[in-house]
């Protein structure tokens, strides 16, 4: 049996928080597109203000799968997160897919975006 390690269990809370909001708030890019928006691999990193995770949201679906954006959660990974915030995230990446919806951009995943 796999136990979860302190860093997974409020990450899974993150993804549990934002993944029905990324998919309501890109439900009319998947319609017109029959493509979806996704939360890709999360990582890590180390920066000047502690640890924190970065992930891209990725354009899935069809011939290939890119980058839109990449979001940097900082501070102290927690079990309950702000929806407002959260849906503003999710509708910036999905402005930013709606400008790629079958071609990459020349910089996959160059809209920055963080939470908090």
């Amino acid at each position: 049996m796999h136990h979860k390690s302190d860093v997974e269990i409020p990450w899974d809370a993150f993804v549990n928080a934002f993944e029905p909001v990324l998919k309501r708030t890109s439900g009319s890019f998947r319609r017109q597109y029959q493509r979806d928006l996704a939360l890709g691999s999360a990582t890590r990193i180390n920066t000047p203000a502690g640890d924190a995770v970065r992930f891209p949201i990725a354009v899935r679906g069809g011939e290939r799968e890119y980058a839109v954006a990449t979001v940097l959660v900082t501070g102290e990974l927690k079990s309950r997160y702000d929806p407002h915030k959260l849906e503003m995230i999710a509708r910036a990446a999905t402005d930013e897919a709606e400008k790629y919806p079958t071609t990459p951009p020349e910089k996959p995943g160059s809209l920055h975006l963080t939470y908090p």
